[in-house]
């Protein structure tokens, strides 16, 4: 199985700086023309199903894929963006010293969701789509999900690796995977 991980395109909020968490963010108007142009190199891909976040930047960006292929897209849950908490519409520079302390922690008194939270909802997802049967899947997700699913993919450690390595994917970036 070929599996296409994407990170959704650009929003407003990507490029003000803004801790986006679970709201429901647009894409700019650079993040569709950057998704349009990885639409275009995934166009001669025959994906059998796409699977993404319920959250409208990544279905947005889900969607400019699609436009090629009219497929099925299967919003999941597993894939959705970390919970920032009371972080989610700040600034990253208007955060205090120990603001920026609590989110580092991923603090349960701000309402944060915490790394291994998503790791382990992640690793369901993957573990529940290898036991499909397609020969091509896009997965249009969020940054710290497509890097969770990378690290789960390549067969690391997610306990040893360090959270930096959590997330590298640029906006409308797609990686390749085959199990």
């Amino acid at each position: 199985m070929n599996i296409y991980v994407m990170r959704h395109g650009t929003t407003i909020w990507n490029e003000k700086g803004i801790t986006q968490g679970r709201s429901n963010n647009r894409l700019s108007k650079s993040g569709i023309e950057l998704t349009k142009q990885t639409a275009n190199l995934l166009k001669p891909i025959h994906f059998d199903i796409i699977f993404c976040s319920p959250l409208f930047r990544t279905v947005q960006t889900a969607n400019l894929i699609n436009e090629y292929h009219k497929i099925i897209i299967n919003k999941d849950n597993h894939l959705i963006e970390i919970d920032q908490g009371i972080f989610t519409g700040r600034h990253k520079d208007s955060l205090t010293n120990q603001e920026k302390q609590l989110k580092i922690e991923r603090s349960k008194i701000c309402g944060m969701e915490s790394y291994e939270e998503v790791y382990i909802r992640t690793l369901n997802f993957i573990n529940e789509l290898k036991k499909e049967k397609y020969n091509n899947v896009l997965i249009v997700t969020h940054n710290l999900n497509a890097s969770l699913i990378e690290l789960i993919l390549t067969n690391q450690d997610f306990y040893k690796v360090k959270k930096e390595a959590y997330k590298t994917f640029k906006n409308a970036q797609f990686k390749k995977f085959i199990i």
